[in-house]
């Protein structure tokens, strides 16, 4: 792929450098209105087609979701062994009764919502990989839907006011097309495809964000459609009370639906530490939008952030508790926990200005030809997050939305207030892929509102020339783009699902949590258990999620590296000891002839082949993925 992006790359300039020659062109007063009420679409595009793309979409987030990718990384461990114990034993794993925040690591690393809703599915199915990863994968493609209904309800609600809804092909762009593209875009691109497969905290607030603005948006024509009527209402009002009761119930209907939107921005900021800066801007820049439009009453704004206040009260609390180094809080209920260090990823000091130039230049890698830092977590190198060829329709779309965004459009001014802020925050942390996910949302609108552009300028020559040969070529150069885009697709998904695996190997450790568990089987109370600490990211969590350690046993016998680093990591705890013995060459016989147990990576096993008196036939050897467990056979 990093071979052919370069290709299409110039086949997407060239295509946004005509279509934009010919909006220049182009008479944009020939057009004569449209009645709205009078279009009608075939179902082919309004149901069958989304529905096909959310079915293939939903297949590639669930297919082989356990084995790809093969293993466990140490942050889903983390997570997961957080929501067995908490649905087990009612504490986290520094012994707090149901935390508002578990802190894991020390300094977090698992948010809140992500372990308590793991917790409910590992309470009714189970705790393993496919259950723990199952919560993401459904939450994304319940995503696909949720991003097909915010944008078309938005879209809607912007034609209706706009003055450019002059031409069914406008009309047709706007609401046909621009949320089927959209759909298209979230459900093929690399980002939410990798970040559905395995479970970290920030990998379902997309969902979150948008369900709360899905209902956010449905509230507002609710309470539009009332108000229209309360002026139509007056002239009846003693003469039709079964219509007045109906406008009555709409504008309670309305109040109900802003207030769960509030309860599920409130939800949001559970899901991801870095909502917590970014949702109340976007909050507060969406009432002030819906306010102005009449979509939005004042008491209406003021029963929503008393909702959204109430709701999120518990995590400020715990905020205020650690910025001031206040005492936990602790009740027989719930605990307000303290992280025992302190983790700062925003920039300040002298050095700000480069750091904000250095978030800058990360995140426009990020969205263009893609970062080589960042962790095959979430990037496999040459597939960026929205494919490299790409970047210039985002920046068309962009412009375009900033355009429309200054004529007051609605979908475009929403869209902005949580691309603002979410840019913003951005400046001043230590950027990724991860902490960009609340900038990716808009992204996708902004990629589609590019594409949209450049086909309907094809469109309007492929429609309006009398030559056969412009028409042909109009034809030809509005299928390029979005050819393109699934060509790319089609090869980040065959790399993922046949490549990913190898690719990914020292980050997920396929095999490493089986040889725990398998080890802990074999060894005697009194023994002990010696891992490797090569090919390996925090053992210890690993070992603890496959073994489903007793949190009482593991605060009774951890035993922390550095108490108060800032991400604190075991090298023991019960009888797991991560690090071979320093003598194993010459010792090593020894200490499986007394009863231990060795984990070793297998490209370690000329230690224990090479210590003398060492016979493999007199030990059971046994192989799991890259990972060889040898204990004694008595």
């Amino acid at each position: 792929m990093e071979a052919i992006n370069p290709i299409f790359l110039t086949c997407y300039l060239i295509i946004i450098f005509i279509s934009l020659f010919l909006y220049q062109k182009r008479d944009n007063f020939s057009y004569s209105k449209v009645n709205l009420s009078n279009i009608s679409y075939n179902k082919i595009y309004t149901v069958i087609l989304p529905l096909s793309v959310i079915l293939i979409g939903t297949a590639l987030r669930l297919y082989k979701l356990s084995k790809i990718p093969e293993g466990l990384h140490q942050d889903e461990a983390s997570i997961g062994y957080e929501a067995y114990i908490l649905s087990a034993f009612g504490i986290d794993r520094d012994g707090n009764r149901y935390p508002v925040y578990p802190i894991t690591y020390g300094s977090g690393g698992g948010s809140p919502l992500m372990i308590y809703l793991n917790a409910v599915t590992t309470f009714l199915f189970g705790s393993n990989a496919l259950t723990l990863r199952a919560l993401p994968a459904f939450l994304g493609c319940l995503t696909l839907v949720i991003t097909f209904f915010v944008i078309k309800i938005l879209s809607h609600e912007s034609i209706i006011k706009s003055e450019n809804a002059t031409s069914i092909q406008y009309v047709t762009g706007e609401f046909l097309w621009l949320p089927l593209v959209s759909l298209c875009i979230i459900a093929f691109c690399p980002w939410h495809i990798m970040l559905s497969r395995w479970s970290l905290d920030s990998n379902t607030t997309p969902f979150w964000v948008l369900l709360a603005m899905l209902t956010f948006v449905i509230a507002s024509t609710k309470q539009k459609e009332s108000a229209a009527f309360e002026n139509i209402g007056t002239l009846f009002k003693f003469r039709d009370r079964k219509k007045r009761q109906s406008l009555r119930a709409s504008d309670g209907l309305a109040t109900f639906l802003y207030a769960l939107s509030a309860f599920l921005y409130a939800l949001c900021l559970y899901s991801y530490g870095a909502a917590t800066f970014v949702i109340p801007v976007h909050l507060i820049l969406m009432c002030i939008l819906f306010t102005k439009t009449k979509r939005m009453t004042s008491f209406q704004v003021f029963f929503g952030v008393l909702i959204f206040a109430v709701f999120s009260a518990p995590l400020f609390a715990f905020y205020i508790v650690n910025i001031f180094n206040l005492p936990e809080v602790i009740t027989p209920f719930f605990t307000i926990t303290k992280f025992t260090a302190k983790r700062s990823v925003f920039a300040s000091g002298s050095g700000i200005l480069l750091a904000i130039g250095k978030n800058l230049f990360t995140m426009i890698k990020n969205l263009s030809v893609g970062d080589s830092s960042e962790q095959i977590l979430n990037y496999i190198p040459g597939f960026p997050p929205f494919y490299a060829f790409t970047f210039p329709m985002t920046l068309l779309g962009i412009i375009v939305s900033i355009i429309r965004a200054k004529r007051g459009e609605l979908i475009d001014l929403a869209m902005h207030s949580l691309f603002l802020p979410g840019l913003l925050f951005g400046l001043f942390v230590e950027e990724d892929l991860t902490r960009m996910v609340l900038v990716f949302i808009p992204v996708v609108y902004y990629l589609a509102r590019g594409f949209i552009f450049v086909v309907n300028e094809f469109v309007t020559v492929e429609k309006n020339t009398a030559s056969p040969l412009k028409h042909y070529a109009a034809i030809f150069a509005k299928s390029v783009t979005p050819f393109l885009f699934i060509a790319g697709a089609l090869f980040f998904n065959k790399v993922y699902l046949t490549e990913f695996n190898d690719l990914s190997a020292e980050a997920y450790m396929p095999g490493y949590g089986q040889a725990c568990a398998y080890a802990d089987e074999c060894v005697s109370e009194d023994f002990l258990i010696y891992s490797t600490y090569d090919h390996v990211s925090a053992p210890f969590m690993i070992a603890l999620y496959y073994t489903k350690t007793s949190p009482v046993d593991f605060l009774q016998t951890v035993h922390y590296k550095d108490p108060d680093a800032e991400f604190r990591i075991a090298d023991s705890f019960t009888h797991f000891r991560f690090g071979l013995p320093e003598d194993i060459a010459e010792n090593g016989v020894t200490y499986l002839n007394e009863g231990n147990v060795f984990i070793f990576h297998k490209s370690e096993l000329d230690q224990i082949n090479n210590a003398p008196g060492y016979d493999p036939e007199a030990y059971i050897v046994k192989s799991f993925g890259n990972f060889v467990v040898i204990a004694s056979a008595n």
